[in-house]
Parts: structure tokens; C-alpha cells; sequence
């Protein structure tokens, strides 16, 4: 198989290192290309002597000193090495690399593009068959940004004009609206994979989109980017062609940096096996996990963090690690040796996207040093249903989600659900209701919660939240998680009768645990007297702080049972 013969490609190029190319590291171009190639003739750099067998060569420099900054970890995607006392870095390149980029010191401002975008590899071609020279120069802070906030967009997922008009209207303008708020400071975005959604044709808005992103009073927002598995060109016969578009556009898929006391890693645990057809673009056939290499470059980029047990671990993917060591997920796909590294940290959180809902997943088997857990967000995605509504596919609203760095620590987090305030964070349901439409398909809760109020708190886990029902003038009633998984029989009928979709399409089938139910002490919901209140309680497990949401009307007693799910589209 091409994959097989891939790995096994990939072991002989890491033993020893040969040129690299950003096309197809086989063809024949010898060309020199701008930016560094063959005819560099660079003997020395800054005081460093230039050993002519590399072919990765540069200078890091400091833009108030002009000085070579020592210790920047660099790599071409598969080996590091850092920068010598004179700043310079020089190594043998992968045969298989396509960028030379480093590591963001933390005492340094990230290096921004011209269009506003993270500028921390090279976008020059990169010569097959000669030295390449990159340099770059870096800005220092004047202290450390030890306090900033973090924005994580999951699942753009735009195939059409049309998703790319909402992705721009709806949720980079709440973005902009939310982030733009005085309540905020330096301020870092980082999509979650799926940036477009196998149309190739996307790639130029969605770049155009992600850029340029201002919050106003000349402040820009830097975007990062991750690689889903609708972002692997389905024309490509191998991990590594199939990814080329992605990097061409948002650089490279396994990169690091530094802010304050966080290290923040992106990696791809997309394992592309085959192209597919059938449909208008062809998604690609893939596995989840990670390669050998990868847990080797994982390794080697976490070497280079000083005082690990210190620091924060952000860490970002697209698809889950959650059950990562059950069959089904891929448990030889390095998942375990993955969240062993997690655990060398203060504290350690998993960026996730993929799901297209929210579900928060604690490895309780995977304790880092602050004595937390490495705690895993699957995020609700910005398309939610794949822009079919305003919901993702099991009811949740279409978001993002906020988190708040205080030194080594991330002290708070929020899910913003687009448009809508951040306190709403919970829906409330009469268990005994039946719902329809145009469609004339009927559903219901199948009796599991007669005369029961029911609560969706779409960002809960299971061990930090407190959901209590409070009656008018009454004691507040303690609701009880649900224990197997529950579907939202609203939010489904409203996917099925009005937005369009299918009864046999098993994404918007989802059962998840988000569902907390209790007995009203009226009789039944629709009967309890108004006054009622029903509060949800998170306590931030790392930090201790608590956040009180609340939500004091059913869904069911608005004139449409629907109202705030949007249209079809």
C-alpha cells in the first residue's frame, strides 16, 4: 500500500536526511529557487562557520539588538536543532519537508505577515537540491505575556460561498464583537481542523478570510491554523501530497510556540489512506492517530521546553483522543504515549474539533504535576450541522469557545455559543412533549422523562458541574445527570422537518451525556407555576473559580418550539 510504503519512506529519510522540496520530493526540477537555494554560497553567518552539507541554514535575530537570539528550537517538521550563541541555525533537511520554521520564544511578540497572519516559517520554496537560506527576525516584548486569552474555532467545514459568507458573517463577526471587548488583551485564534470542506475551490477565501482579522483600535487578531481530515486533498495518492494545499496556504501541520508560561503544540492526527469517490468532492479515506515520527518530533519539540512541570500544555488537534485506547480509535496510534508526554506539565488541556458537538472528556488516568488531569475539549463547531441551521448535529448551538490564561495556569473557560449571549449556556425541555412539522415526522422523549423538566448544558462534564431546579419560593432540587446517551428529541425534529435532513443520516443521530433531569414538583413542566429557575453551577477545576447559569423558560412555551434554531439552508 502506498501508506506502508510511505512510513517506510519516511523511516529511511529520517536516518539520513536529504534535500527537500515543497512539491513532489521524487520529480526532477533541479531549479534554484527564491529565497535560498544552491547558489546562497553562504561559507558564514553571523560569525558561524557554515558546514556545506547542510541545506537548511539562517539567522534569528533580534529587531532591537540586530543580534543572533541563542536557543530557538528550529525544524523542518521531522528533527530540531537551535539556534548556536550567534543566532544561527543549520541542519540536513527531511527529504520530505516543505517549510523550516521556529519554535516562538515567549519573550518575543509573534512574528506577524503582511496580511496579518502568524509569519514563523518560510514562503519560499525550498530547493531540492541546494542550501537554502532563511532568516528571521523576531520583536521582543517588553515583559512576557503571562496573562492573554485563547479562541478556539472548530470545524469552519465551508464547501460553498454560501458557508463561507456565514462563516464570515456570523462567526468571525462575534468573534470581532466579543474579542473586541476591553474585558480582553493580547488576544491568540486557533482553528481546529476543517477549514474547508473538500472543495479546493475554498482555500483561497477561507485564507483570504482568516487574515486581516481586526478587533479594532489597530489591533489585529493572529490566526493559527490545524488540518481536519476535509482539508487532505482528496487528488493526492499520500499523506504527503494530500496535505500540500492545506500547506501551501496555512504553512506547516506539526509547529509549537510560546506565550508566558504556556507552550502551545498544533499537530495533524489525520493518517490519510486513500483518495474516494462518489461524491461532488471526494473526501478522503483516513484513520485517526498519530505516526512513529510524529511522537519522535512530539518528543524532541518538548525537550526544548525548560521547567515542563511549570508550564501549561495546550495542545491541538483535530480529531478526538477521548477512548483513544479502545480498538475503535486507534489505540496503536500513539495516543497513550501522547498523553503519557501531556502529563510532564503544570497542567495540560486537548484542543478538539471534528465531532461537530461539545464534549468534555477528563483522562483521569493521565495526572499532571499541578495534580490535575489532562482535560480534553471537544468543541461545538462554527458550522455546527454543516451550516444546514444555527445547531450543531446534536442540538448544541453553532460556537467557539474562550479561555482565559492567567500565568501557568488556565483559569476559566467559556463555550460562546454565535450570537448569542455568554451566558447562555443551557435549554430547557418539557419532558412529556411530542414535536412535528412540515415534514410530518413526529418524536418525542420515548417516556424516559414523563412530567421531567430536562436541561441540555451543552458544556459540561462530569465531574465539575451542578445542575438544581428551583420552584418558586422552593428549595433548590438537585438534577441528576443522565447515564447512557440521550439524543434531543427538539433540536432533531426542527433537523428533520425544517432544515431538511435526512432521517437516515446518522450525524444528526448523536446521543451524549449533556442531559440533566428532574421531576417537577408541580405535577408536570407546563403546569409548574412561573418563577421557576433552573441553575447550572461550573466550578473550573484548575483554578476554582464558578460560574452560575441560568434559564427560567421552557423551550416548548415559546410560540415556535424552535425558536432560535434558525432555517434551513
Amino acid at each position: 500500500m502506498l501508506r506502508k510504503f510511505y512510513s517506510l519512506f519516511l523511516t529511511a529519510a529520517l536516518l539520513g536526511g536529504v534535500a527537500c522540496s515543497s512539491s513532489d520530493p521524487d520529480g526532477d526540477s533541479n531549479s534554484a529557487q527564491a529565497g535560498g537555494g544552491s547558489g546562497s554560497g553562504d561559507t558564514e553567518i553571523n560569525g558561524t562557520k557554515i558546514d556545506p552539507n547542510n541545506t537548511l541554514i539562517g539567522l534569528i535575530s533580534d529587531a532591537s539588538t540586530g543580534k543572533g537570539i541563542p536557543g530557538v528550537p528550529v525544524t523542518d517538521g521531522y528533527t530540531f536543532t537551535e539556534t548556536d550563541a550567534n543566532g544561527v541555525y543549520q541542519f540536513v533537511a527531511n527529504r520530505y519537508c516543505r517549510k523550516v520554521y521556529y519554535v516562538t520564544p515567549s519573550s518575543y511578540k509573534i512574528a506577524m505577515s503582511a496580511n496579518n497572519t502568524p509569519a514563523f516559517y518560510s514562503t519560499t520554496s525550498i530547493d531540492y537540491y541546494g542550501v537554502n537560506r532563511n532568516d528571521f527576525v523576531l520583536e521582543p516584548l517588553e515583559d512576557e505575556e503571562k496573562n492573554f486569552t485563547l479562541v478556539m474555532i472548530s470545524d469552519p467545514q465551508c464547501q460553498s460561498d454560501t458557508h463561507v459568507a456565514r462563516f464570515r458573517d456570523e462567526t468571525l463577526n462575534d468573534i470581532r464583537s466579543t474579542m473586541g471587548g476591553s474585558e480582553y488583551g493580547n488576544v491568540y485564534a486557533i482553528t481546529l481542523g476543517d477549514i474547508i470542506y473538500d472543495n479546493q475551490a475554498q482555500w483561497e477565501p477561507m485564507a483570504n478570510l482568516l487574515s486581516n482579522v481586526s478587533l479594532g483600535n489597530g489591533r489585529y487578531l493572529p490566526i493559527f491554523n490545524c488540518i481536519g481530515n476535509h482539508d487532505h486533498n482528496n487528488a493526492g495518492v499520500s499523506e504527503y501530497t494530500a496535505t500540500e494545499s492545506y500547506v501551501q496556504h496555512f504553512g506547516p501541520t506539526d509547529y509549537s510556540f510560546n506565550r508566558g508560561d504556556v507552550h502551545v503544540v498544533v499537530m495533524d492526527n489525520i493518517i490519510y489512506l486513500n483518495s474516494t469517490s462518489g461524491s461532488t468532492y471526494n473526501a478522503c479515506e483516513y484513520t485517526q492517530g498519530f505516526t512513529k515520527q510524529q511522537y519522535e518530533w512530539l518528543k524532541a519539540d518538548l525537550d526544548h521546553v525548560e521547567n515542563k512541570a511549570d508550564k501549561v500544555l495546550v495542545f491541538c488537534a483535530h480529531a478526538p483522543f477521548r477512548n483513544g485506547s479502545s480498538a475503535n480509535v486507534n489505540k496503536d496510534k500513539y495516543y497513550a504515549e501522547f498523553l503519557q508526554l501531556f502529563t510532564e506539565f503544570k497542567e495540560a488541556h486537548i484542543m478538539i474539533g471534528h465531532t461537530h458537538y461539545p464534549e468534555n472528556y477528563i483522562h483521569t488516568g493521565y495526572v499532571c504535576k499541578g495534580g490535575q488531569p489532562v482535560y480534553e475539549h471537544v468543541h461545538a463547531a462554527a458550522s455546527g450541522g454543516f451550516w444546514w441551521s444555527d445547531l450543531c448535529v446534536d442540538g448544541s448551538p453553532n460556537g467557539y469557545a474562550i479561555y482565559t490564561v492567567e500565568g501557568p495556569s488556565i483559569t476559566d473557560w467559556v463555550a460562546k455559543s454565535t450570537d448569542w449571549p455568554k451566558e447562555t449556556q443551557l435549554r430547557v425541555y418539557d419532558g412529556n412533549m411530542t414535536y412535528n412539522g412540515s415534514q410530518n415526522a413526529s418524536y418525542d422523549w420515548q417516556g424516559k422523562f414523563d412530567d421531567c423538566f430536562i436541561a441540555t448544558v451543552w458544556n459540561d462534564d462530569s465531574t465539575n458541574w451542578k445542575v438544581e431546579f428551583i420552584p418558586k419560593g422552593g428549595s433548590p432540587i438537585e438534577m441528576k445527570r443522565v447515564t447512557a446517551g440521550q439524543r434531543d428529541w427538539c433540536a432533531y425534529s426542527f433537523l428533520i422537518n425544517e432544515a431538511g435532513r435526512s432521517k437516515t443520516n446518522t450525524s444528526y443521530q448523536k446521543q451524549l451525556l449533556h442531559y440533566w433531569y428532574v421531576k417537577a414538583p408541580g405535577g408536570t413542566p407546563s403546569t409548574e407555576p412561573d418563577g421557576w429557575e433552573i441553575r447550572a453551577t461550573q466550578t473550573i477545576p484548575t483554578s476554582g473559580k464558578t460560574h452560575v447559569y441560568t434559564a427560567s423558560m421552557l423551550q416548548d412555551h415559546q410560540t415556535d418550539p424552535y425558536s432560535g434554531f434558525g432555517a434551513g439552508h
